[in-house]
């Protein structure tokens, strides 16, 4: 595996551009600018677009219906991005100001994994994992949890992976029948001045995950935690990577960095991308949505 050349293909000057999602069905990148409150989307023929938010999102994944679902800062909505019809359907932390949604995926089940985190600026660990089931009921599974990241569904069995991103390890979590975690295992735990944010899966079965600090990504073999290649990036805080069929797309922050880091990182807040492929990730969906 070579090194690729990344060029601009959304200068949207995200102040945290997230969670990148490949959606072959409309051939276009959705992704998200957390603060700036904007859905954005990227068609490789050139057409950008970007849709206001009421408020900070933290995650989208698409639909078994083709709508995507939003995790916005009081609760799960969905959208159809034809017609602009929203519907919501969870309130999950609507009680609770001082937190929003941040991050999350689909399993094989269908079960959509998500968690939220603080926004007050104490940094405290008040967040939780949540998972939403077939049936539209949703649970939460773990509580203190700073900033939950990293989320991903295993397409070979009943199992995710996730990080709480100040504690620097990437874990698996085995489900039982019913959902819960039957089995917590670590699979990596990176050193100081590494935090492991999004992550996504090839099209061989390897993730990918991006490293803020150093400014990488990281190909991992999920069977034994190895790190297959290391790919150095043109910004600082990457926020996560997703293959399409022919490039890879990466996200990152405008956020935190001073005059001087935006002068040295012109590419940070777009979305940047580079030609060749390791194959689409598997496509997993909302059940119910």
């Amino acid at each position: 595996m070579t090194d690729y050349t990344f060029t601009p293909r959304h200068e949207a000057l995200a102040l945290t551009g997230e969670v990148p999602l490949w959606d072959a069905t409309r051939d276009c990148l959705w992704w998200l600018d957390i603060q700036g409150q904007r859905l954005l989307s990227h068609q490789p023929g050139g057409k950008n677009s970007a849709i206001p938010l009421p408020g900070q999102c933290g995650l989208i994944a698409l639909a078994e219906s083709g709508r995507l679902v939003l995790g916005l800062e009081d609760g799960l909505v969905a959208l159809d991005p034809e017609t602009m019809v929203w519907e919501r359907i969870s309130d999950t932390e609507a009680d609770a100001p001082e937190r929003r949604l941040n991050d999350g995926k689909p399993d094989r089940q269908g079960r959509l994994w998500f968690g939220s985190m603080d926004v007050s600026g104490k940094g405290v660990p008040s967040g939780g994992l949540f998972r939403r089931d077939r049936d539209g009921r949703i649970e939460k599974v773990l509580s203190d949890i700073a900033i939950p990241n990293a989320i991903v569904g295993d397409p070979q069995a009943d199992a995710i992976w996730f990080t709480d991103t100040p504690t620097r390890r990437l874990e698996r979590f085995d489900l039982d029948a019913d959902g819960g975690i039957a089995r917590r295992s670590t699979l990596l735990t990176l050193p100081e001045g590494s935090h492991p944010d999004g992550m996504s899966m090839d099209g061989e079965g390897k993730l990918w995950l991006a490293l803020v600090g150093p400014g990488e990504l990281i190909r991992i073999d999920p069977a034994s935690g190895e790190i297959c290649h290391r790919l150095s990036l043109p910004v600082h805080r990457p926020t996560m990577a997703i293959w399409s069929d022919r490039s890879l797309f990466v996200t990152s922050q405008r956020r935190f960095l001073d005059a001087k880091a935006l002068a040295q990182q012109p590419l940070a807040g777009q979305l940047i991308g580079a030609d060749g492929s390791c194959g689409t990730g598997p496509t997993m969906r909302v059940a119910g949505v």
